[in-house]
């Protein structure tokens, strides 16, 4: 299992790309098993100083290997470049997941 974190903006008058983006991606994820797992706008508070971001969206995959074919079958099919012109200021960034619970106890000891 890993997790894709993507924060951005969308760029004004181009919300249609990221509409058809997020419809062909979605297709895309889901075939490779994959998830959305939530998506979240419009920050209600900023913590710290850093550019704001107004979107962000967390994908599961099942796989490394599954998220990759996920780029590539982007690829092959042009959704990228649509996500590309509709968004600024993108954070795409992939994890393994990080079970807390586990590694506050092992610090305890």
């Amino acid at each position: 299992m890993v997790y894709a974190l993507n924060v951005f903006n969308l760029v004004a008058g181009r919300e249609d790309d990221y509409r058809m983006y997020s419809e062909r991606a979605a297709k895309i994820i889901y075939g490779v098993r994959g998830r959305v797992l939530l998506a979240g706008y419009k920050p209600i508070r900023r913590l710290l100083d850093d550019r704001e971001r107004s979107q962000m969206i967390v994908v599961e995959f099942p796989s490394e290997a599954a998220f990759q074919q996920f780029l590539e079958e982007g690829e092959r099919e042009g959704i990228h470049q649509l996500r590309e012109s509709a968004t600024s200021d993108y954070i795409w960034t992939l994890f393994e997941p990080w079970n807390l619970r586990d590694w506050m106890s092992e610090t305890a000891r």
